[in-house]
């Protein structure tokens, strides 16, 4: 992680809904050709969930064992966008993505880490949402991976490796102090990841 410095400042802005709040029970379809398995942190993750809605966007979600959406406790995700666009126009977009959706019960806490060497980035969040019932509220850490990557089925394009982390209700607090001292633990695992060289067929 020596190689990551911080270029943008702590901010407070808002996430979008959710992820994962609309999956369907379909047999996941592995677009990208890549493993069906992923391991982080020496927790397995099996690929529950994929979508391709448009001819040049691939979504593949991971959960480990016990997980189910919409309430799961660990999940990664990986996407793989073909586009001539660069990393720092397709993170832009996420930061512009966040402000935009503001909403008084949900806060977003993140900064952006670059490695000066590959030209990668990391988008670190921390979200929270709050509810007048304590069990209905929500603490989600993500991070974020954007890469450069040529498939090798041949496309250009952004590679996202994300790794997210929920609590809940009363374990948000817990959850949230233990972070201020590991914080730097998934940031690094995420930033050493083997990232998937994409293999999409011909028929996608």
């Amino acid at each position: 992680m020596k190689n990551y410095v911080i270029g943008v400042t702590l901010a407070t802005l808002l996430l979008l809904t959710f992820k994962s709040m609309a999956q369907t029970k379909k047999p996941a379809v592995n677009y990208l050709g890549i493993q069906n398995a992923l391991l982080l942190q020496k927790n397995s993750y099996q690929l529950v969930w994929s979508s391709h809605p448009e001819s040049t966007f691939f979504k593949q979600e991971y959960l480990v064992a016990g997980d189910d959406f919409p309430n799961y406790n660990k999940m990664l995700f990986i996407d793989f966008s073909v586009t001539e666009s660069n990393i720092d126009q397709v993170v832009a977009a996420k930061m512009r993505e966040l402000e935009q959706l503001k909403r008084p019960n949900l806060d977003v806490k993140f900064e952006i880490l670059v490695n000066a060497a590959s030209g990668e980035k990391i988008l670190d969040c921390v979200i929270l949402q709050t509810a007048p019932d304590e069990r209905n509220s929500l603490a989600e850490r993500d991070v974020y991976r954007f890469k450069t990557v040529k498939a090798k089925s041949g496309q250009r394009g952004i590679l996202l490796l994300a790794a997210s982390n929920r609590k809940y209700g009363k374990e948000i607090k817990p959850f949230m102090a233990k972070l201020k001292t590991e914080k730097q633990i998934l940031i690094a695992e995420v930033a050493k990841f083997p990232m998937p060289e994409p293999n999409i067929s011909k028929q996608y």
